[in-house]
């Protein structure tokens, strides 16, 4: 390994802007040796070949322990290291994030036909009428337009945070605990975050309970019924589907709302050939999605990458971002082309949903969502037009907005 990292991805410069600093990386140093989020050095590879090579190759592991180097780690021991309370261990374990093979597709197995495209789609129409509620709701809270609202905290959150809690079964009562909780895990301190992951612990463990003694016909039921499903396996499977269904989804709402407000050609197009929007939000997420990085990975055995030896027990991070514009795969990296994304984009190799096993589980439900959210969005309030320039979160990981003010008139 080299000696010295040539990146550092705590650099302010790449915080304030994170699509430009990773192009930048893309373009001098497409596989390097670099300064991680998390402070440890490993490997960052930013091409789109490369990037969808590690993530189907079965010798790079979410899971270090076991492995030289870096590796020599248990996954606990670098948890503990991060400040991770001993008695969250199991349920971080048990994630579909932190799992790799055989337990990971059993995992996913027990809950993937929630997500199917036919039961996805039964979804639409109660998705279409919270829509229709949220933007009632919008247009009163801006007496008629003349006040700017949030579309962040007023639409895009609660929106996601519904449409995930009704289908796993997250009673209404409850689902503002669980935005809070979201906020504090993306940029809390440390023991903010703790007592938030415990809370949640606790939560998940009483509704089990509940739905073995009162099943609904929702995913928490269906969880608790498995009988390949441990309670820990249960609650680490609701904590993460939960959290990755409104966190992450409320803002790829938000950055692709920002995107087509400041594209007026796109929404025009939209408008006169509405058949384009599940190619809209394809293109969205490829040029404008939330996620950036995806989860650190580590190499189990020697592998090559681009050409690159990558040594057994290095870390290995993929940028979601860079591979999403690399002039190499996209005849137009860094703008959105519908019409080119609905002749080409089932083949051109975006990753803004992941790739390989880890590929998003709720990648229907996601494209739905956004497909509907956006559509009435732009019918309703077709001149709807941010206020000012908004404020990044400084994430490398992520690419999420502190809010989105907008006049709707």
């Amino acid at each position: 390994m080299p000696s010295e990292p040539v990146v550092d991805l705590r650099d302010p410069a790449i915080l304030a802007d994170p699509l430009r600093g990773y192009d930048r990386i893309l373009a001098e140093s497409p596989i390097c040796w670099a300064r991680l989020p998390n402070g440890e050095e490993g490997w960052l590879v930013t091409r789109n070949d490369d990037v969808r090579a590690v993530l189907t190759d079965p010798a790079v592991r979410n899971d270090p322990t076991g492995l030289p180097g870096k590796g020599a780690q248990t996954q606990e021991q670098a948890l503990l290291a991060l400040g991770t309370p001993p008695e969250h261990l199991p349920y971080l374990r048990a994630s579909l994030l932190s799992l790799d093979g055989a337990e990971h597709a059993r995992l996913r197995r027990g809950i993937s036909h929630a997500f199917s495209v036919s039961r996805v789609a039964k979804l639409r129409p109660r998705v279409q009428q919270i829509v229709d509620q949220l933007l009632d709701d919008l247009e009163a809270a801006s007496g008629s337009g003349n006040t700017p609202v949030n579309l962040l905290d007023r639409y895009a959150y609660p929106l996601a945070m519904t449409v995930v809690g009704s289908l796993v079964g997250v009673p209404e009562a409850d689902q503002a605990d669980w935005w809070h909780w979201g906020k504090v895990l993306v940029g809390g301190a440390p023991a903010k975050i703790a007592k938030a992951m415990g809370e949640m612990i606790s939560f998940c463990h009483a509704l089990v309970d509940l739905r073995r003694a009162q099943p609904r016909d929702d995913l928490i039921s269906t969880v608790a019924a498995h009988d390949e499903l441990t309670d820990i396996d249960a609650v680490a499977v609701l904590m993460f589907l939960v959290l990755a269904g409104h966190e992450t989804m409320a803002h790829l709402l938000s950055n692709a709302a920002l995107a087509l407000m400041r594209d007026p050609a796109q929404r025009e197009l939209l408008r006169t050939e509405p058949a384009l929007w599940p190619a809209a939000v394809r293109e969205l997420v490829r040029t404008d999605g939330p996620v950036q990085l995806a989860r650190l990975r580590y190499a189990a055995t020697d592998i090559v990458v681009g050409g690159v030896r990558i040594g057994a027990g290095d870390a290995v991070q993929v940028v979601l971002g860079a591979a999403n514009r690399d002039p190499a795969q996209f005849a137009h990296p860094h703008d959105s082309d519908v019409r080119w994304q609905a002749r080409h984009g089932r083949r051109e190799g975006s990753v803004g949903f992941g790739w390989g096993p880890h590929f998003c589980l709720g990648v229907a439900l996601a494209k739905l969502e956004a497909e509907v959210a956006l559509r009435s969005l732009f019918d309703r309030f077709p001149a709807v037009r941010p206020v000012a320039e908004p404020a990044w979160v400084p994430l490398p990981r992520g690419r999420h907005r502190v809010t989105l003010d907008v006049r709707l008139y």
